[in-house]
């Protein structure tokens, strides 16, 4: 049985899927109704959190199918183990997790803006990653950076999303160029600075990656450690 929860001492794992639930629970807790926690007897925990749905642990998967179904998030993120069947309104998405090597930095001096003009970050993310609303994606990018939950960064017309750091792991996100600036090379030299930076504060540095951009990362010498399944509702 799901059951909501309200007690964020919870034990979570050590997986991407354990970290981002935590990272959301230092920023918001569970008093907001975008941020809601459940677990099962199973020993599972899910988050929603506005339109995404986060799964961390073991499920009956006949009953996180129909859970899923009754909430209808936009987006669902479980780990590779859980085997969904949702309905056809779910487009399922191979998407594979990267770590970056050791030793990865710039050779050369660059300007990077951090945390500083935020907004000037979301037309480009919103360009590349097709989201809309800056109103709402500014105030939660403001809050988890207030937070120390998340960071930002702007180098040129390339910005990187640091999403959040749990126990010395660090994973970027929403990492894009403009359209008109792609090809320069700065996507590249952004992270490897954001590497150099975190190993020095002897972080691991991880993202996620869609199969279109692996040999990019595989290119600056990232590994990678697994492929699991992003499901989304494509046209709402």
């Amino acid at each position: 049985m799901i059951k909501r929860i309200f007690d964020t001492d919870i034990k979570l794992s050590e997986s991407y899927y354990g970290c981002k639930i935590r990272s959301l629970l230092n920023a918001y807790g569970t008093g907001y109704d975008f941020c809601k926690l459940y677990t099962n007897v199973e020993g599972g925990t899910i988050l929603t959190y506005n339109s995404t749905l986060i799964a961390d642990g073991n499920f009956d998967e006949s009953e996180l199918d129909g859970f899923i179904e009754m909430l209808c998030p936009v987006t669902v993120e479980v780990p590779a183990h859980i085997h969904l069947a949702l309905n056809d309104e779910y487009v399922r998405t191979e998407r594979s997790l990267f770590k970056a090597p050791k030793g990865l930095s710039c050779s050369e001096e660059i300007d990077v803006k951090h945390n500083a003009f935020i907004a000037d970050c979301f037309p480009i993310i919103s360009e590349a990653f097709g989201i809309a609303g800056f109103d709402e994606w500014y105030v939660d990018i403001s809050h988890k950076i207030r937070h120390g939950i998340s960071d930002i960064f702007l180098y040129k017309t390339t910005t990187i999303t640091k999403a959040f750091d749990i126990n010395g792991s660090v994973f970027l996100s929403h990492i894009a160029t403009a359209s008109a600036d792609r090809g320069q090379g700065n996507a590249a030299r952004l992270i490897k600075w954001l590497c150099e930076k975190y190993e020095k504060e002897c972080k691991e540095v991880y993202l996620y990656s869609k199969e279109e951009r692996y040999t990019f990362y595989q290119s600056l010498g990232f590994e990678k450690i697994l492929t699991d399944t992003v499901y989304e509702i494509m046209n709402r």
